[in-house]
């Protein structure tokens, strides 16, 4: 008995594997599913390029020699880089910085030595970052406080752990953990820094900095407002990953036409549940949109952080592992974010007709009242509310 019911556990197993990729393969033959997938790539090199002109910025080219801290100077300035008025460019040799800046390309440059982690220890490491710059300026000003700025943090960290190390092994893990909790669970406070048209300088992005080092005697003018960085007001805008979210809702909305012609014409009803088939036609329309996203995303950071200097070696270092993780979780909770909502569309609108006719509706929508290329609740308080009904602006907050 026990036999025969393990068996037919292995053939409904076999059967679902089946039925998964046939609807997979249906999706493929549809030309509308297919041109949706190629819309990825496209659209989001579009909307990078909107990006990119939205927060073009000085573009500042970065050299870190291989050495002890050099991953993570590079994933903190990464990280920093969204809402800053700087752009870097990472290279590999310190020539090609001089060069670059020589031939006007970047606005300054900065080599770190591979030993900057046992100068800054030691207490010996002023004036052993070079600098290049064709000018004086705020700029060349600005991107000294950043780079000072990752690497006090960095050094604040290595003091703290070696301080609390003096008590015991566990008080250090406890209290090293709770440190990093701290950093970046945004509950403690944020700065904002504007660009002051009335002075016509750049405001300063940082608040840490090594001004003692510049011989101009040049100041940036900061103006700075101290709030809550956890507040959902301040969600910034991202268009390209917002198209991605879009995109990605729109392969859900395909796999529930999907269901609704199964719903009519009668199939697959001996073979699962009506609930079941429903789920797996919105999940499966989802997979193959979010694969591009992610393949897509990730070669969009590539050009962005590298630019004219990404090759094919570096794209291994676009992503760290936490990184893929962490993207792979986001669109898996978006998946089941747009399953909810499919659901409930299916329960509200009914008919495949009314279904295909909301689509342009409800992708419209996204674009405006969702977070995607400007966030309208900042000016008026209404659509605060109207951004929450469409999916894309929960794919926004997940990441």
């Amino acid at each position: 008995m026990m036999d025969r019911t393990n068996e037919g556990k292995r053939f409904r197993i076999k059967q679902y594997r089946v039925w998964i990729g046939l609807l997979a393969r249906r999706l493929w033959r549809q030309p509308v599913y297919v041109g949706l997938l190629l819309l990825v790539p496209l659209l989001g090199y579009v909307a990078g390029s909107m990006e990119r002109e939205e927060r073009s910025g000085a573009v500042v080219a970065v050299c870190v020699e291989e050495g002890v801290w050099k991953e993570e100077i590079l994933t903190m300035l990464q990280g920093q880089e969204e809402n800053s008025v700087l752009r870097f460019v990472y290279l590999e040799e310190g020539s090609e910085v001089e060069r670059m800046v020589a031939a006007g390309e970047v606005e300054c440059g900065f080599v770190i030595p591979s030993d900057i982690a046992k100068k800054v220890l030691d207490g010996t490491w002023e004036e052993s970052v070079t600098a290049f710059a064709m000018d004086t300026g705020s700029v060349i000003g600005i991107a000294k406080e950043r780079i000072a700025g990752v690497i006090f943090r960095l050094y604040a960290d290595a003091c703290y752990e070696e301080y609390m190390g003096q008590f015991s092994e566990e008080a250090a893990v406890f209290a090293r953990e709770a440190y990093e909790n701290r950093l970046v669970d945004d509950s403690t406070f944020g700065f904002q820094y504007f660009y002051d048209d009335s002075i016509g300088q750049i405001s300063s992005d940082t608040s840490a900095g090594d001004d003692s080092n510049d011989k101009s005697g040049d100041k940036s003018v900061r103006r700075e407002t101290v709030q809550n960085a956890g507040k959902q007001d301040d969600m910034p805008v991202f268009p390209v990953k917002g198209i991605f979210g879009i995109l990605i809702f729109l392969g859900g909305l395909c796999g529930l036409l999907e269901y609704e012609r199964d719903r009519k014409e009668k199939r697959f009803i001996r073979l699962a549940p009506d609930i079941l088939t429903c789920l797996i036609n919105i999940w499966v329309s989802t997979v193959f949109v979010s694969a591009a996203v992610l393949l897509s995303q990730w070669l969009y950071d590539g050009i962005h952080y590298y630019g004219t200097a990404l090759t094919v070696g570096r794209m291994a270092t676009v992503w760290s592992g936490a990184m893929w993780g962490r993207q792979i979780f986001a669109l898996l909770i978006y998946q089941c974010v747009i399953l909810l909502y499919c659901v409930i569309l299916k329960v509200l609108l009914r008919r495949q007709e009314t279904i295909a006719a909301a689509i342009p509706i409800l992708t419209l929508g996204s674009l405006l009242c969702a977070p995607v290329f400007v966030r309208l609740g900042t000016y008026m308080p209404v659509f605060t509310v109207l951004e929450k009904l469409f999916p894309v602006t929960y794919y926004l907050m997940i990441l």
